[in-house]
């Protein structure tokens, strides 16, 4: 499987504090049938704001440290944008990286930005030649049962991409991500989704999910569209190749 959206760079954004937590999150996912993972660090004005130096540096560290995990794991430099005027800049000035230096950006929006505005951002940046991943797109509310907007951003020439903890059955009780998991399935059901990846963060709350959420999509959609979404699909955009 290849992993387009992780954080697995130590001591750069909420992702793995230390050089332990990484290797840990590197085993896990090896583990689960990992191959290649794109490292998409946080780059969000006001919030997560590490100099690119430091990620570039860091993220150094653990490209060797997962050759010692196993010598057939390829780690992968990228991004996971949070949109904005700043961001947009950046990346017309090539100060934040696309996803492995492809034409794909990996963007994100808040949970609540109206859909004007997620339309807007993502046509700006298509703009500048740049084919946006719209991260994790089970968690906008403005996409919520709306198949004819995710197929609208689809059409201009944007992907989606899910997160693999959010294709997981929902739990009974106390599921407090449950209507994520219900986005999910509703976009999964109509065909809106390119890409499964993990967002893993650490192995307590945001571990990878990648192997049970494949099995689970090849259950209920087939072997061969697990395939696309965690491996041929993900495989297009680390080679900048049209999906």
């Amino acid at each position: 499987m290849i992993d387009i959206h992780s954080h697995i760079v130590f001591d750069v954004d909420d992702g793995p504090k230390d050089k332990a937590e990484s290797v840990a999150l590197l085993k896990e996912a090896y583990a689960q049938g990992v191959r290649t993972i794109v490292s998409t660090s946080h780059r969000r004005k006001g919030m997560f704001e590490t100099p690119e130096e430091d990620i570039l540096r860091n993220f150094k560290v653990v490209k060797e440290l997962a050759k010692e995990v196993a010598p057939d794991l390829t780690i992968l430099y990228g991004a996971e944008i949070y949109y904005s005027s700043d961001a947009l800049n950046k990346l017309e000035n090539q100060q934040i990286p696309q996803l492995n230096g492809t034409r794909y950006a990996l963007i994100e929006f808040s949970m609540n930005t109206p859909y004007r505005d997620i339309h807007n951002a993502l046509t700006n940046v298509l703009m500048l030649g740049i084919t946006p991943v719209i991260a994790h797109i089970e968690r906008y509310a403005a996409l919520e049962n709306n198949e004819k907007r995710v197929r609208d951003l689809i059409n201009m020439g944007c992907y989606t991409q899910v997160n693999s903890s959010s294709i997981l059955k929902p739990k009974l009780f106390g599921d407090t991500y449950k209507f994520m998991k219900k986005r999910a399935r509703y976009f999964l059901e109509r065909d809106l989704v390119h890409i499964v990846a993990s967002d893993m963060h650490n192995l307590d709350g945001r571990p990878p999910y990648m192997k049970e959420a494949y099995e689970i999509v090849s259950k209920k959609y087939g072997q061969d569209k697990a395939r696309e979404l965690f491996i041929l699909n993900p495989e297009k955009v680390i080679k900048d190749q049209i999906i």
